[in-house]
């Protein structure tokens, strides 16, 4: 970290929820952080925990206990206009289904966050052109709709919506599960120019060992809880290596 504040940082972070008249651990007392800068792969069994803790990282939830920090801002405390406000502002989201609007042209789906954010027509215009051309999207795709797209452009356009404002932090949701192997690994290997490049922190969900392998770090959930947390070059699918 080099002395450094996390961009994230979680103390003790839990979600409890109530399933009739027990509850259910989603996430237990979990401690975690991301340096700026970082790649981070999270993995682990449906139900283990993972995809809650993203929505609150995401901010599109909001913990029973603990503590989340964002660049030293203690987001647990903070109110629900707050928390919007930071997720136009910082985060950036791409989905495995893409959640593209499917009546409006790439680059319209691409301006969509900025209009949210206030942004003249102008300027997200040429965002938008400058964001789907970083993504690996050619200039004569951009008027196109989800449908005339194969799922690698479309997941293409689904990032450049996640960089127009320029986010701290790309929250990636299975970013690759509706690919096949070989464009799985053109998105993967996007993902990794933008982290290198641009210096921008990702923190990506993944069911698959050679996905996560593009990240720096693995971390693996069970029942609620860390398991694991290695350089991505020490981990073996389905165990902990020390």
């Amino acid at each position: 970290m080099n002395g450094q504040t996390p961009l994230v940082r979680t103390v003790a972070l839990s979600k409890i929820f109530a399933a009739g008249e027990q509850q259910v651990v989603a996430v237990d007392r979990v401690d975690f952080t991301l340096a700026r800068g970082e790649f981070v792969s999270i993995m682990g069994p449906s139900g283990s925990g993972k995809s809650t803790f993203m929505n609150i990282i995401g901010c599109l939830d909001r913990p029973t206990g603990g503590t989340y920090e964002f660049d030293g801002t203690d987001i647990s405390r903070i109110d629900a206009d707050a928390r919007a406000a930071l997720r136009r502002a910082k985060l950036g989201f791409v989905f495995q289904n893409y959640n593209l609007l499917a009546r409006t042209s790439a680059i319209e789906n691409a301006e969509l966050p900025m209009i949210y954010a206030g942004v003249p027509s102008r300027e997200r215009r040429e965002r938008a052109v400058r964001a789907l051309l970083d993504a690996g999207l050619e200039a004569r795709h951009h008027g196109r709709p989800p449908s005339a797209l194969s799922g690698g452009q479309q997941q293409r356009v689904a990032i450049a919506r996640a960089l127009v404002n320029e986010p701290e932090l790309i929250l990636a949701d299975e970013p690759t599960g509706a690919l096949d192997t070989k464009t799985s690994g053109d998105i993967m290997t996007l993902f990794q120019s933008l982290n290198r490049s641009r210096n921008l922190s990702v923190l990506m969900v993944t069911h698959e060992a050679a996905v996560a392998r593009y990240s720096q770090r693995i971390v693996s959930f069970l029942d609620g809880k860390i398991v694991s947390d290695l350089p991505a070059d020490r981990y073996v699918s389905g165990s902990t290596v020390e």
